[in-house]
């Protein structure tokens, strides 16, 4: 991809950073470093994790412009964590570009980190989440939801997904009308915050001390917080989630999720945020961390 556009001195060096869903790139020119993203998606696209964003949530991906709407946004909920500015935007080969501000920090896991950085990324999280709306569904306002309307379109999204995508898996189709149920009687999301549908560490940076910066901001959305955190919760180990729940309730309560964690562990297990290799006895057999009592020695 010719990324000469997005630039207005010339281009020395142009090399890929991979990606998921996007093709990131990594681009030096004689005034600095940028990253430039472009989505992966288009019409031609059929999986579970953008059928869900675009028809349950209204969010495009293959819209990428809308990033600079959501990094913007984010970057007034926090100041805790670095968001990528967006510096410019073209479309390349009929596709969505934008080059952003390069961060730079390592990849990483949230295993077996210190307290103060868990405890720190817990208050980060819970600043995000400060922003309580009335509405759920895109950032950018093209889709938007009364809360009251979340338990049965969630529903709905769960019957389409496992038929769409997953008439051969037994466990799937087998607990399909238990969760479809447990959606339907859910209560009623008491506000909605902004929330990353696929909340997992590849989408963060560390400077060694802290979760530092959020890279992969493209399927931020308007959602029940509790999403976020099952997810979170998913990718910690006990003295983690002990330290994330400490620092999130320095900022905000923490919520119960008791009612909710199996039906949301049921849909992150259909979007496959994960990967498809997570399949769903590993998402529903993850201990239930943030219900743990822990203390600095270890024991619960």
């Amino acid at each position: 991809m010719n990324l000469q556009s997005l630039f207005s001195e010339p281009i020395m060096s142009q090399s890929t950073l991979g990606g998921f869903a996007s093709d990131v790139f990594l681009v030096i020119t004689e005034a600095g470093e940028y990253v430039v993203r472009s989505s992966g998606v288009d019409e031609t696209v059929d999986a579970p994790f953008v059928w869900a964003c675009s028809n349950l949530f209204g969010k495009q991906l293959s819209q990428t412009f809308d990033m600079e709407t959501i990094n913007q946004y984010l970057s007034r909920l926090t100041s805790n964590i670095a968001i990528p500015s967006v510096l410019g935007k073209a479309v390349i080969d009929g596709r969505q570009v934008i080059s952003v501000e390069k961060i730079n920090g390592i990849p990483l896991s949230f295993q077996n980190k210190p307290a103060m950085m868990m405890e720190d990324f817990g208050r980060s999280i819970a600043e995000i989440h400060s922003d309580k709306g009335k509405e759920w569904g895109s950032l950018n306002g093209s889709v938007r939801h009364a809360l009251a309307d979340f338990p049965q379109k969630l529903a709905d999204a769960l019957r389409v997904m496992a038929a769409r995508y997953y008439k051969e898996n037994a466990a799937i189709h087998e607990s399909l009308d238990y969760y479809c149920s447990l959606a339907e009687n859910m209560p009623v999301p008491t506000y909605a915050s902004c929330i990353m549908l696929d909340m997992d560490p590849r989408q963060f940076l560390s400077n060694g001390e802290r979760v530092s910066a959020i890279v992969d901001t493209e399927a931020y959305v308007f959602g029940p917080r509790e999403m976020d955190l099952i997810a979170i919760e998913c990718s910690l180990d006990e003295a983690g989630a002990h330290y994330f729940r400490k620092g999130y309730n320095e900022v905000l309560p923490f919520p119960d999720l008791l009612q909710v964690r199996e039906l949301y562990r049921y849909f992150f297990c259909l979007l496959e945020i994960k990967g498809p290799d997570f399949d769903y006895h590993k998402w529903m057999s993850f201990p239930h961390l943030f219900g743990n009592f822990w203390n600095a020695e270890g024991s619960s």
